[in-house]
């Protein structure tokens, strides 16, 4: 790792340059976004287009990180940059009054989820979270909120003690024990306004987006209708496995669904929604409305690119196809793991998914995934190191972001090319056979 490092300091001087200048012109820590942060400094990009972005340094990188979901359609889709295009014609600053882009985005949103029958807008997937819990709250009249143990639902909600979180009483769960969640919620039941969650497997040190047994959660779905508490579904990231999103999948229909940013195409936006009896509240006529807004929460530039997502780039049938094809790239890349006996297996659903660097199994076979599943994801230092070893090196020999340095965390882009997802499979041939002592002492330490 130490050589690692230094060579990605040698090849990146402008990249390091950069950012202690934005250090130096007053920005705390050098970043707006301390998630993208990584030692010795983050890269910077200069241009982009498609999958491909190129770094201060010149050198030109397939992105398979896909900004965290929010690159879903690469770094410039054309509908996207021709819609907003469009709009800035139209006066960009639109704002004091609705525009009818609002209309337009809404029927198609609640069209694909069948659980809404009702949305708001708001600028990211945090703003979203926090005012689909604001909903909770004021619906049910209590306060507490329930959440999985490491959960992230947005830069100030999180499944943990931090200095920047929500003002809230959280109740923390660990992930797996249905039985024992429904048990928690019956206790709380008198002051629980909502769970929140992602519907998928949740552990503290990955983000494991394989979707959560449909048993699971029908099993919490019932508890959180007779508790009389809401159910969020967060699905900024997951709702991109299916059209009408994960819940699609499994078939349970959550009260709350809060979604963001692929949609604007790289543009901000969020928004939540749910049946009428939860969403009827921000209705300004209502004798008990709650009064919610946003200055930028009707942008005409966002719904302009959001209406272009829906449009040309994302119909259940692309929507669908990427997955199916995402599901094929994660079982080639297990197959030559397995075959180039690598600790290493990609988890995950559709065109979400981790590398995670163990031998043993994080989870059990099918025959154990109903109401409870323990995550087995090793603690040891080597897993988290050879994730980051990975990163370095198929950035500097293959040219690729295999993911963040901390996780290799892949939010497949659609961008992508099979030439990308072949040079992919070729890093991890090259990296199994330069790193094969140490891949052998990593299998040793996580059997």
């Amino acid at each position: 790792m130490d050589t690692a490092r230094k060579d990605y300091a040698r090849a990146n001087p402008a990249s390091a340059a950069a950012f202690a200048k934005a250090k130096a012109s007053g920005i705390a820590g050098g970043t707006n976004r301390a998630s993208i942060f990584y030692s010795p400094f983050p890269l910077t990009f200069v241009d982009a287009k498609a999958a491909t972005a190129i770094t201060a340094d010149g050198q030109h990188i397939s992105d398979f990180l896909g900004n965290y979901t929010a690159g879903l359609f690469g770094f410039s889709p054309q509908p996207v940059i021709n819609a907003v295009t469009r709009a800035m014609a139209h006066g960009h600053a639109l704002g004091g009054a609705p525009n009818t882009l609002e209309a337009t985005v809404a029927s198609a949103l609640i069209e694909r989820f069948e659980a809404m029958e009702m949305v708001r807008f708001s600028n990211t997937g945090t703003e979203a979270n926090t005012y689909a819990m604001n909903t909770a709250r004021a619906v049910t009249g209590r306060s507490k909120i329930l959440m999985y143990t490491g959960a992230y639902h947005g830069a100030w909600i999180h499944g943990g003690d931090l200095a920047l979180d929500i003002p809230y009483e959280k109740i923390l769960v660990p992930y797996g024990d249905a039985n024992h969640i429904c048990q928690v919620i019956e206790e709380n039941a008198s002051d629980l306004a909502a769970f929140i969650m992602e519907p998928v497997m949740v552990n503290p040190w990955v983000y494991l987006k394989k979707i959560a047994p449909a048993p699971y959660l029908k099993q919490i779905r019932k508890a959180c209708t007779e508790a009389g508490c809401a159910l969020i579904f967060d699905e900024v990231m997951t709702s991109r496995l299916a059209p009408g999103g994960a819940q699609e999948l499994v078939g349970v229909a959550p009260d709350l669904t809060t979604f963001g940013k692929y949609f604007g195409g790289g543009m901000p936006f969020g928004g939540f929604g749910g049946k009428r009896d939860w969403m009827e509240r921000h209705d300004p006529t209502h004798a008990q409305t709650i009064n919610s807004g946003g200055t930028f929460a009707q942008n005409a530039l966002s719904l302009a690119a959001v209406d272009a997502v829906l449009s040309d780039l994302w119909s259940p049938e692309q929507c669908r196809e990427h997955n199916s094809n995402a599901d094929k790239f994660r079982d080639q890349i297990n197959a030559l793991m397995r075959s180039l006996n690598v600790p290493c297996q990609a988890y995950g659903s559709g065109s979400l998914m981790t590398l995670i660097w163990q031998r043993r199994p994080v989870i059990c076979d099918t025959a154990c995934i109903d109401e409870n599943q323990v995550l087995d994801v090793s603690k040891h230092k080597a897993v988290s190191d050879a994730a980051q070893l990975f990163w370095f090196y198929m950035l500097k020999e293959h040219n690729i972001l295999a993911g963040s340095p901390k996780l290799n965390y892949l939010t497949l882009p659609v961008a992508l090319e099979t030439v990308d997802y072949q040079n992919f499979l070729a890093g991890i041939k090259g990296f199994a056979v330069t790193y094969a002592t140490e891949l052998q002492q990593l299998s040793d330490v996580t059997r």
